[in-house]
């Protein structure tokens, strides 16, 4: 039977494994030198990111439920999975803001630079220069808020509301309820 407090202490767990996870594919990324640059490498590289990262949400989520009997409910589903995702948004953004502090503070500033490159090379004989200075200014605009904290922090906000989306979808497919006419518990006829 789930208590509320192994529910939330199994959750916590949960996401600190799915926050430690985001560090590694994010320092492995970094280590490899693979920008999320252009037009479809962020779509590709975010899609990868977040199938892992799910993957290991529904694998943990199956062994807890597994633990309290193979029953939970959606409300219940759902917090832990809400509560998992939330936790490993915090924990990965507290690593962004002390990996852009302290270890690599031009991170964003050298995507801003590889992404007007790429931009540039894509809209040359696409575009005129003047539309190209306006796109390379809106990229320039975007870098400046990118390392802010008030950047991080609405970040951190976005992160929470997909991971509350997330956690409804999966909540509702994952919830399992106890069959009507089982009769496992000895009570029923």
């Amino acid at each position: 039977m789930e208590t509320k407090n192994s529910l939330f202490i199994s959750a916590l767990k949960s996401g600190l494994i799915i926050g430690v996870v985001s560090i590694v594919v994010f320092l492995i990324s970094y280590v490899a030198d693979i920008k999320p640059v252009g037009i479809l490498m962020p779509i590709l590289y975010g899609i990868s990111a977040f199938a892992i990262l799910v993957i290991i949400l529904v694998f943990l989520f199956k062994n807890y439920r597994t633990q309290i009997g193979g029953y939970i409910s959606f409300r219940n589903a759902f917090l832990y999975c809400f509560i998992a995702f939330a936790t490993g948004s915090i924990l990965s953004s507290l690593f962004s803001a002390l990996f852009i502090q302290f270890i690599e503070p031009e991170y964003y500033k050298n995507i801003m630079e590889a992404q007007k490159v790429y931009m540039e090379n894509y809209l040359s004989g696409k575009m005129s220069d003047e539309q190209i200075s306006e796109q390379l200014d809106k990229l320039d605009a975007q870098a400046a808020s990118m390392g802010s904290f008030s950047g991080m922090l609405k970040s951190l906000a976005g992160s929470i509301i997909f991971g509350g989306i997330v956690a409804l979808i999966v909540g509702a497919i994952m919830k399992k309820k106890p069959d009507m006419f089982d009769t496992t518990d000895g009570g029923a006829i």
